[in-house]
């Protein structure tokens, strides 16, 4: 990985590799949700049939696929985004000595925000779950605005972070003759 010409590697924290296993738990749910929901309806959609074989226009399911791909584009998304090489930020003063922060924080941050993504790719999934079963009442609720205001907090405090990683500006001494 580099950062404009400069070489950084990537050190992997702990928190990150909690972070990593809280986000393949989510993808996890999503795909026992999915799973779950499609063996629900094709059993309710068995249960309708065997009572009256001449109905049409039953619930089809697979369209609940599509939050599997969701979140593994999310996934990948972030990993390119972890893995490519960077160009040096024009606001901010990247030297060799605070490359590997500037490059830490930048991973940090990335997978920080995976995790409120996923929550709500999950929640998306539950309220089209929801509307596909016929109940809409109540299916909207705040998970997915926290989730965005949870983001945009955690790229603030980011970018809190690189500055203060920042070179300080060296002292000009003058002397009097």
């Amino acid at each position: 990985m580099k950062i404009g010409t400069i070489k950084v590697k990537r050190n992997y924290q702990i928190a990150q590799m909690v972070l990593d296993a809280v986000a393949v738990l989510i993808i996890v749910a999503t795909v026992q949700c999915v799973l779950s929901f499609g063996k629900f309806i094709t059993n309710q959609n068995q249960l309708i049939l065997s009572v009256n074989s001449d109905i049409e226009g039953l619930v089809v399911w697979q369209w609940n696929l599509i939050w599997i791909f969701v979140d593994a584009a999310v996934a990948a998304v972030s990993l390119v985004m972890i893995y490519r090489s960077k160009k040096i930020p024009v606001k901010y003063t990247v030297t060799e000595e605070n490359a590997q922060k500037y490059s830490d924080i930048y991973i940090t941050a990335v997978t920080c925000v995976r995790i409120p993504v996923l929550l709500a790719v999950f929640e998306l999934m539950a309220m089209h779950q929801s509307v596909m079963t016929g109940n809409t009442k109540n299916i909207f609720t705040l998970q997915i605005p926290l989730d965005i205001l949870l983001s945009i907090i955690i790229i603030r405090f980011s970018l809190h972070r690189v500055k203060a990683c920042q070179p300080k500006p060296k002292e000009v001494n003058f002397k009097e003759n």
